[in-house]
Formats: C-alpha cells, sequence, structure tokens
C-alpha cells in the first residue's frame, strides 16, 4: 500500500495528539461484530463469522472435527490450522504474494494461538487408537488492518461454538477370550449423532486472542554527551514513540515495529513476538524496542484484551437476546428442510 509523506505526517500527530483519523483513542478497538451460531441461521456449530460496520473487515471462520489415529509418538489429539486469502489488496494481485501473506499469518497464529485453545486431553477418544483432529479454516474476505487480531478474535468466536459428537468404546466380540482381530473403526466406536448429547471440550472458555501494539515514531531527538574529560563529543539518537492498538491500513505502514502478544480471559500472557517494519519510513527511524518500554507495551495489552474480551461479551449477550427475534429464520430453514 503506497502512503506519501503527508500522510504519515499527518497520521503521526494525530496520533501524537491521541486523536485518531477515524475519532478513536490510541488504545480504543473498532466496533467489530462477531456472529455466532445463534444471531446467524447460515452459521453452524463450530463457525464464526466477524465484520467491522461501515468498514470492508469480513473474515469467516470454520472448525471441523474427525476422527483419526493419533500422530506418530503422540498420544493427544491434533489441532491444524489454514489460512486463505482473497486478492483483496492492490499489492496483492499476485498469487505467490497472497501465499507468502497466509504463511506468515498461520505461522503466527500456529505458535501463539494453537498451543493455548483448548486441553488437547479432552481430544482424545480411545488413548493410543482414536483421537479428534480440529482443521481450524479462515477465510478473509477483505480486512482493513489488524488482520491477525482480528484473525483471533474469530477463532475464539468459533471455538465458543464447537460442539464435539459423544463417542462410546464398543466392545468387540472375542476381546473377552484375548482375540482380538482388527476390524473398521466403526466396529470399535460409536458415534452419537444427537446434538443434545454433545459435549463442550473443557478450555474453550480460555481461549486467548491476540492484542498488537504498533509503535508510531513522533521524533527523533539527538542527545549530546561528553565523553570524558575530552571536548569531543557525539550525539546520540533517541527515538519517542507513541503505543496504538488495532491499527488501520494506513497506521501499519507508519509503525516502526509491532509487538504481538497472545493473552487469555485471566490476563496471562501466552506468547510475544515482535515483528514487521515500515517500508515508507526514512533510515532514521528504527525498530528497536528500549528495555523500559516492555512494561509500558505489556499492560498497554493487558488492558487492550480485557476491553477486546468485553466487546465479544457483549455481542453473545446481544447475540442470545435477539436469538428469539430470529426463530422466524429458523423456522423457516428448517421449514424448507422438512418439504424437501
Amino acid at each position: 500500500m503506497s502512503i506519501s509523506p503527508s500522510e504519515i505526517s499527518f497520521i503521526r500527530q494525530s496520533c501524537a495528539a491521541d486523536y485518531r483519523i477515524d475519532g478513536r483513542s490510541n488504545l480504543q478497538h473498532r466496533p467489530y461484530m462477531l456472529l455466532s451460531p445463534s444471531s446467524s441461521p447460515i452459521l453452524s456449530n463450530g463457525s464464526s463469522r466477524l465484520f467491522l460496520p461501515g468498514s470492508t473487515t469480513d473474515i469467516l471462520c470454520s472448525i471441523k472435527a474427525e476422527l483419526v489415529h493419533p500422530p506418530f509418538r503422540s498420544t493427544d489429539g491434533a489441532i491444524d490450522l489454514n489460512v486463505d486469502i482473497l486478492p483483496y489488496m492492490p499489492n496483492l494481485t499476485d498469487r505467490k504474494d497472497i501465499r507468502n501473506k497466509e504463511m506468515e499469518v498461520s505461522s503466527m497464529l500456529t505458535h501463539l494461538l494453537l498451543p493455548h485453545l483448548l486441553d488437547r486431553n479432552v481430544l482424545v477418544v480411545l488413548e493410543g487408537r482414536f483421537v479428534w483432529r480440529l482443521n481450524i479454516d479462515i477465510m478473509v474476505v477483505h480486512c482493513d488492518g489488524n488482520l491477525i487480531d482480528a484473525c483471533s478474535i474469530a477463532v475464539r468466536g468459533a471455538m465458543q461454538n464447537l460442539r464435539l459428537p459423544f463417542v462410546v468404546a464398543v466392545q468387540k466380540v472375542g476381546e473377552e477370550n484375548g482375540n482380538r482381530d482388527p476390524k473398521r473403526a466403526s466396529d470399535e466406536i460409536m458415534v452419537d449423532g444427537d446434538i443434545a448429547n454433545s459435549i463442550i471440550p473443557d478450555g474453550v472458555v480460555n481461549c486467548p486472542i491476540i492484542i498488537t501494539v504498533c509503535l508510531i515514531p513522533l521524533t527523533t531527538v539527538a542527545v549530546s554527551q561528553d565523553e570524558g574529560n575530552n571536548s569531543s563529543r557525539f550525539a546520540k539518537k533517541k527515538q519517542e514513540n507513541v503505543m496504538i492498538v488495532d491499527p488501520s491500513k494506513q497506521e501499519e505502514e507508519c509503525a516502526s515495529t509491532k509487538i504481538i502478544m497472545s493473552i487469555d480471559t485471566l490476563g496471562n500472557i501466552c506468547g510475544v513476538q515482535k515483528y514487521g517494519s515500515s517500508s515508507v519510513l526514512n533510515a532514521n527511524v528504527s525498530g528497536n524496542i528500549d528495555f523500559g518500554m516492555l512494561s509500558q507495551i505489556q499492560a498497554v495489552a493487558v488492558s487492550s484484551s480485557a476491553s477486546a474480551f468485553a466487546m465479544i461479551k457483549k455481542n453473545h449477550l446481544d447475540a442470545d437476546t435477539s436469538a428469539g427475534k430470529s426463530n422466524e429464520y429458523n423456522n423457516f430453514f428448517r421449514g424448507l428442510y422438512e418439504l424437501q
């Protein structure tokens, strides 16, 4: 995305005044809407849709579960993640660039989010024989900045709606006598297809989200220092930064660096990663971070995650409240299905 020097200067000044170009403060999120199966008759269990009213952000997430044999040298369940990005940006028309962006987002979500989604022991059906494998598919239709955070919110919304069928082991004939003949999987387990008996996996309540803190460089101050008793002096550059969350595409271009933190509902930091530097800034702007700023960045990320969790909770409460109003849509689809 190309951005002019005057736009960079305007965005810096707006962030310095704590009044960004869209009217938000530096630590304020945009009003995302998270749809669940209870609020949208099109979505199924284990899926969600995140969009931003008045913008073009639209992300879909779906989780599919299948019974598989456990991976080699592992007894826990498996979780796979796949990200598909549509060419919504002018600089992402090349398939190679899109694939590189998909790999970058998938790698960050895999390292920061997947290990803390839920307790993988609950995915074990028969120890050493059968486990659940969750396939998380994310489709980015369009995104107006802050892609990784938006994907993490969509994944959390899908995890809250995840339901696993109740599975019981079936004892085969002849096992009591010690004769164990290999048979098909359907002869060893029985899957209950009734959704009323489905199971909510443990640990999905504390599923974390990702908060990205962007550092916007304001000015570079040259500090003169004496070197002993000599008359020679040298200048040490000191860069002043301001921290913002939920950046837009223009603000991401003006950021010197980004710090990503995955934080759960209890405020615990599950992972940290620093990445990226702007390609439109000059060489005088550094992406290094002072050691003293780490505590400030951590405090900003934790407080921003609390407001993001409150926004997600409000969406769920509004969806439950309007569930009764959408019964006519559910009855319509149900009647159409019975008619067919």
